[in-house]
């Protein structure tokens, strides 16, 4: 049996040449450059790694603002241009219906629509006093209503005819819900009444 030395000699002859050897020397210059481009990888490129993609995130999400942005003012120019086109209008339409029942106005149109047919009001009665809405109400709190009006009229068919139609021409909005006929006599002459019901739409409070 060799002694111990003898092969402690020997083992470490045999690494002291593997570690000469050109290709053993190749092996661990490789493996420590692999491990460096590792170490770098994991520790400095992965912070950049993820820099770019939190940027890649950010530049996406701005873009999906940019797109909604660029719809909300494709939707208000729209808008404003709907708006332009009814301007002029609006005047008309708070006339035919005010905000609030305007009761005295109201009551003046009828009265001088009668007057422009020669009718006689022979009973004028309001059978609903509406309250004014709030001031600076929004639509939100707003409601289309109506204000009933009670009124007998006297005198021909052509005329009464022409009062129907006068109010339902009228700037301010009419309906006429319901018209009775029937004939008065007064002192041997006879005449047409006609007693009706007339709502006039308005926006007021719900």
């Amino acid at each position: 049996m060799p002694p111990k030395n003898t092969r402690q000699e020997q083992l470490a002859q045999l690494l002291d040449s593997f570690y000469h050897n050109p290709v053993a020397i190749v092996s661990f210059e490789l493996f420590l450059s692999i491990s460096v481009v590792i170490f770098f990888a994991v520790f400095a490129i992965r912070p950049t790694l993820l820099t770019m993609s939190e940027l890649i995130k950010e530049i996406e999400d701005k873009r999906k603002l940019n797109t909604q942005m660029a719809q909300k003012v494709a939707a208000l120019t729209t808008a404003q241009a709907q708006y332009l086109g009814v301007e002029q209008r609006l005047p008309v339409l708070s006339e035919a219906l005010p905000l609030g029942a305007k009761v005295t106005q109201t009551l003046k149109i009828i009265e001088l629509v009668a007057s422009e047919q020669d009718l006689v009001i022979n009973n004028l009665t309001l059978l609903d006093l509406p309250p004014d809405p709030k001031p600076n109400s929004s639509l939100a709190e707003l409601e289309r209503k109506a204000m009933p009006v009670q009124l007998t009229v006297v005198g021909s068919y052509n005329s009464i005819r022409g009062f129907v139609e006068g109010l339902r021409n009228s700037r301010r909005s009419f309906v006429v819900d319901r018209i009775t006929f029937s004939t008065e006599d007064n002192r041997g002459q006879k005449s047409l009444e006609a007693t009706l019901l007339v709502t006039a739409p308005y926006f007021g409070s719900k």
